[in-house]
């Protein structure tokens, strides 16, 4: 989702804070740090997660506003290129709940990659795994 400024960016794994690639953010606004969509999440087994929204369970995460170079390093993190066959991640724009209500954002899943989805996530969180 665009905003006056930037993008909108739903965030549920390595890049939330104090997680590994949180640097990867820079100096983006934290919108919401209390953020969850419908959909299940996965331990892919190489330290990060994946999330599909194939489901009703819960995924929580954050909501980040970031600028045009923000997005095209988050592309390349979760390995997506427009008009590519060949993504690792897709980039969708999606409603994520906030305390605040519903909010259309981009976010990123392996609905299309399920060979990524090794092991369920029962409680949702990255970070109560």
């Amino acid at each position: 989702m665009n905003t006056e400024r930037g993008h909108l960016v739903f965030v549920y794994g390595t890049l939330r804070k104090n997680e590994c690639n949180a640097h990867v953010l820079g100096n983006a606004k934290c919108i919401s740090e209390h953020a969850w969509v419908q959909g299940t999440l996965f331990d892919t087994g190489f330290g990060y997660p994946a999330m599909t929204l194939l489901d009703t369970r819960r995924v929580f995460g954050e909501i980040y506003e970031v600028d045009a170079d923000g997005l095209k390093k988050l592309d390349h993190l979760e390995g997506y290129k427009e008009s590519s066959n060949e993504n690792l991640y897709e980039r969708k724009i999606h409603p994520v709940w906030t305390e605040d209500g519903p909010v259309d954002v981009i976010i990123y899943t392996v609905d299309h990659n399920p060979s990524l989805c090794k092991r369920v996530i029962k409680c949702g969180d990255w970070l109560k795994r």
